[in-house]
């Protein structure tokens, strides 16, 4: 499909659903149409799509039962760019022929750009692919579809036709490398699989021949159709992964985007200062809990401050941001324009506070558009990228051979190396859990850290308390990855004896009232293994909470170690998985001593929060850094 133009000022008005067999049959009315349609046809050959839609609308109101019209005109609002308007046009079409392939596939693709969920997308793409069964495109599609609504084994199965007719495909081979089989692994074997499979998917892109013109005509799409987020998910640093990640990430942007090459890189001075940030996240979003509040507290006379926020989502953290940014900036773009706003800007410094969890944010980063360029623990995993010079991480979170795990240069900020805002205030109820009364332990981590070695681990903790129950907030977005870890956990709690029915209950995705329900009637919170909580502790602890947990070997999996250890209670801090089971069964059992740790978090649990020695070293590194050395060609 050819790129859209922008839609003028002249709308064209869809013409209201007819009335069942009402039509009209004048000559004059269908001489008119068939005028109409002509000269929709001459605006349309003149790429004047706007006056092509008016054109077309106009024959569909006199005979709108032809489907043609409401073809055509859905296709000039495509081209137009008003995908909502054509999805109503096509979805007309196909009610007067609901077995002709181009309507279909011109409603799935206005679906698409217009934002429509996977769930309204899928029912249309497999009618499209039930009338043309190897319609890539389509397949591709739906198949994207599918991973949004967790259905990765269904969309597997759809790439994998896919590269049976087109072995090509770069959107198919990345998606099959970046996403594995399902989010929740069925056992360690899965997700050993799921590694060797991304290094051979990995090693096929980096022997590509991107001279070959049939690869950079996908470079572009490419980029953004899937991250590497699930990577950082398997507990081991995989810095070298990470590299030849990014590797091909930046042949990829070079391929895409030749006419946008590096920028130099310059000394910047000792002149103010002029930092972009540049997230998909500056709305109400964990990254934006973390990082708006420092970064907006940075000091306006040294370093003046812009913000480029490729979301939708407009909210109180956005209009922070718009309020206190020199020059704000938001909405859906292609790449291209994304990259020309940053430069038009000329920062010195740009700040991408969680590249790996955003499509855009990975493209973008993956040129340079600044003579600095940084990363932060929004997403606490390295990037892997040349581009990308810095790394701001959390000292208190980080193990003494953190550098090791980078491919920037560390920062290691002070404590927790951010300026936290405490969370709204709470109406908790006081937790008087007394001999006999059910104990109520609570994990509220993400699926994706989930992995096997969490199964035993609770079903331990509830098998020694015999009292006690545990409610699992997985934020899946769907009940099918919460019914699967449901699945998993039943089977090894009924290997140790413990009825998971009556005794567990695993949640999806919750409303932030409901989430924060449940924390207040919890009695303690149970980390995850590797990939510790963040957000989810500090809110945790914000309620007086005890959170048992083990620290990792990477700061990913420390952020709770770090909290605790910044509030000195180092008891809850386990040394390895016989004494996370110890802890977490003392807490259900000895009332008096968890009282007591309740009483020191109340006491300590400001030292997290507002933090202005992290603001001041946050501005003292942004007022000096340099280029650490000039890329490489």
């Amino acid at each position: 499909m050819q790129e859209a133009g922008k839609c003028g000022n002249g709308r064209a008005r869809l013409p209201p659903r007819p009335r069942p067999h009402a039509m009209s049959t004048s000559a004059h009315s269908q001489n008119e149409a068939a005028r109409q349609f002509q000269l929709g046809n001459h605006a349309y050959d003149a790429r004047d799509f706007a006056t092509a839609a008016r054109h077309y609308a106009g024959a569909a109101r006199l005979q709108p039962h032809d489907g043609k019209n409401w073809i055509n005109l859905g296709l000039s609002l495509l081209q137009a760019n008003d995908p909502a308007r054509a999805r109503e046009a096509l979805e007309r079409a196909v009610e007067f022929a609901p077995g002709q392939l181009k309507p279909l596939a011109l409603l799935a693709a206005a679906m698409q750009r217009g934002g429509a969920s996977e769930a309204e997308q899928i029912p249309v793409l497999e009618r499209v692919l039930a009338l043309s069964p190897d319609a890539v495109d389509m397949r591709l599609q739906l198949a994207t579809a599918q991973f949004g609504i967790d259905e990765y084994g269904k969309a597997h199965a759809n790439l994998k036709r896919v590269l049976g007719l087109a072995p090509d495909n770069l959107i198919a081979r990345w998606q099959s490398l970046q996403m594995p089989a399902a989010i929740v692994a069925p056992d360690q074997a899965a997700r050993d699989q799921y590694l060797e499979r991304w290094r051979r998917g990995i090693g096929w892109f980096e022997a590509l021949d991107w001279s070959d013109p049939k690869f950079g005509a996908q470079a572009a799409d490419t980029l953004v159709c899937a991250t590497n987020f699930y990577l950082a998910y398997l507990g081991l640093a995989l810095t070298a992964e990470q590299r030849r990640n990014a590797g091909v990430l930046r042949k990829l942007a070079r391929a895409a985007y030749p006419a946008l090459p590096d920028v130099r890189v310059r000394p910047i001075g000792n002149r103010r200062r002029k930092l972009a940030v540049f997230s998909a996240s500056l709305n109400a979003h964990s990254v934006s809990r973390v990082w708006s509040s420092t970064l907006l507290a940075l000091p306006a006379d040294d370093i003046e401050l812009a913000a480029f926020y490729p979301g939708t989502v407009e909210d109180a953290s956005t209009a922070n941001w718009r309020a206190r940014a020199t020059r704000f900036e938001g909405g859906q773009r292609s790449i291209a324009t994304w990259i020309a706003a940053l430069r038009a800007y000329a920062p010195d410094i740009v700040l991408f506070p969680d590249i790996g969890m955003d499509r855009v944010t990975q493209a973008v980063a993956a040129l340079r558009h600044a003579p600095v360029q940084v990363a932060a623990w929004g997403h606490p995993v390295t990037s892997g990228l040349d581009t990308i010079d810095y790394f701001l991480s959390a000292d208190a979170c980080e193990p003494e051979d953190a550098a090791g795990h980078y491919s920037e240069r560390l920062v290691r900020l002070p404590r927790l190396g951010c300026y936290l805002d405490p969370p709204a205030t709470t109406t908790q109820p006081a937790r008087r859990t007394g001999p006999g009364e059910t104990f109520r332990f609570l994990c509220v981590q993400n699926a994706d850290k989930l992995h096997p070695a969490h199964d035993a681990l609770f079903a331990r903790i509830l098998q020694a308390s015999p009292h006690a129950r545990l409610d699992v907030l997985c934020n899946a977005k769907t009940a099918i990855t919460a019914a699967a870890l449901a699945d998993r956990l039943r089977t090894e709690f009924s290997r140790h004896g413990v009825d998971f029915d009556s005794r567990c209950r695993v949640h999806a995705r919750l409303p932030v009232a409901e989430y924060q329900r449940l924390l207040d009637q919890a009695d303690a919170c149970l980390d995850s293994l590797d990939f510790s909580g963040g957000i989810t502790s500090l809110d945790s602890l914000w309620r007086d909470l005890p959170i048992v947990t083990l620290p990792g070997a990477l700061m990913r999996g420390r952020q709770s170690y770090g909290m605790l250890r910044l509030l000195g209670i180092d008891e809850l801090i386990a040394v390895d998985t016989d004494d996370y089971v110890r802890i977490a069964t003392r807490l259900a059992q000895d009332a008096p001593w968890r009282d007591a740790l309740t009483k020191r978090i109340d006491a300590a649990k400001t030292r997290l929060y507002r933090d202005a020695d992290a603001v001041h070293a946050l501005a003292a590194f942004l007022r000096s850094v340099e280029p650490p050395v000039a890329p490489s060609a």
